[in-house]
């Protein structure tokens, strides 16, 4: 596969990343809090209201998708992909949710793996049986891979019980409060998708496609702890960080579970990175590319990013849990503008080493910003069980 292939698959899955956030529109940061901790009843209440304001974004994604053609983002050849893609992943991104919120983080895990990299193993194959690897086959393998994991969460969620819809009715009043709550939290995610993602594009109109490719084939290996640390140890603390602050529980008890969770965070970072880092040049061997041996730097870049997402993560759900929103606002929101701002000056002066450069900065004052506001509210009210 050639790094221009590469590259606009890059370019395509990062489309489809903010798709889903503005389609979800974060409106599980709403509903999550009801439904931690009650029975399935009010859960399934939440879910149908949830699914109502869903379906709208869904029609609003068939009307406004052409306009990605027409800014020559996605080729019109490959729009359906592009449409289905998103559909079901954000669908799969709910059950995924919502498995976690009913502490099934296991089987929560089991749904991010089919859609986020299961299929891609099959892909591997291709190349010892002599078949090239199109831009085709990989979007037809991740539409395949996305329906599963959509179709095993559907089913997951009706044996919980949790869809059964014959009691439930529309709440517009409850939808209304959501979006309103929401939106601050699909700031927040643009902001950190800002950080994450803008890169490409810059890249992309700064140096070309193939440089695109040497990024996001070192940007792919280097996201897998920031994914393990998200579908394993977040998956697993979430409701219990939630809980620990919605119910009254003691400052002890509070502060064993926070510290396990930053100390496996940290030591799940740390391992993987090492592992990588043993790992990576027999794969440069294997692949045999001089451009990526080139931009090895590039990668321990990426490596100490993760090592900053792991102690940023805790603070996040730290805050996210007390109800600390506006804290959360206001540290994505720096940390993007200060990533745009630097991309700007830094790709065009020392190339894809600015873009890492960026990242890093931007994930290090977000996080010194979460900390400061963190510090700050432990001196505030606590909102126990409030939604």
């Amino acid at each position: 596969m050639s790094f221009e292939t590469l590259a606009l698959f890059n370019i395509i899955s990062v489309t489809v990343a903010w798709s889903v956030y503005v389609l979800g529109f974060e409106f599980y940061s709403y509903s999550l809090r009801h439904i931690v901790g009650e029975n399935t009843q009010v859960i399934s209440s939440h879910v149908f209201n949830q699914l109502i304001f869903h379906l709208a974004g869904y029609a609003l994604l068939l009307i406004c998708s052409p306009v990605l053609v027409v800014l020559d983002f996605i080729p019109i050849a490959l729009l359906h992909y592009f449409i289905l893609i998103t559909i079901f992943d954000q669908v799969s991104q709910e059950c995924f949710r919502i498995c976690v919120a009913l502490e099934r983080s296991q089987f929560a895990n089991f749904i991010h793996l089919v859609k986020s990299g299961l299929w891609v193993y099959p892909l591997l194959l291709l190349p010892m049986l002599q078949i090239p690897i199109t831009i085709h086959l990989i979007l037809g393998a991740w539409l395949v891979g996305t329906v599963a994991a959509c179709l095993l969460g559907t089913l997951k969620l009706v044996n919980l019980g949790v869809l059964s819809f014959k009691n439930v009715s529309l709440n517009v009043p409850w939808i209304k409060q959501g979006i309103i709550v929401a939106l601050p939290f699909l700031v927040i995610s643009v902001s950190q998708l800002t950080m994450d993602f803008s890169d490409r594009y810059l890249i992309d109109y700064f140096l070309g496609k193939s440089e695109v490719g040497v990024y996001s084939f070192y940007y792919g290996i280097a996201n897998v702890p920031t994914t393990l640390i998200t579908s394993v140890l977040v998956a697993q603390y979430y409701p219990r960080i939630i809980n620990i602050f919605k119910f009254q529980t003691s400052v002890a008890d509070r502060k064993k579970i926070i510290r396990q969770f930053l100390l496996q965070c940290l030591g799940f970072a740390v391992i993987i990175n090492v592992v990588i880092l043993l790992c990576i040049p027999f794969l440069l061997d294997f692949i045999g590319k001089q451009e990526l041996m080139d931009h090895m730097d590039l990668f321990y870049l990426m490596l100490l990013q993760v090592i900053v997402f792991s102690v940023q993560v805790v603070v996040q759900t730290i805050l996210y849990a007390r109800h600390e929103d506006k804290f959360l606002l206001y540290s994505a929101v720096s940390g993007a503008v200060l990533n745009i701002i630097v991309n700007l000056y830094l790709i065009p002066l020392i190339g894809i080493y600015g873009a890492a450069t960026a990242t890093l900065l931007s994930m290090i004052l977000m996080l010194l910003v979460r900390l400061f506001f963190l510090q700050k509210s432990k001196h505030s009210p606590e909102k126990y069980g409030k939604v």
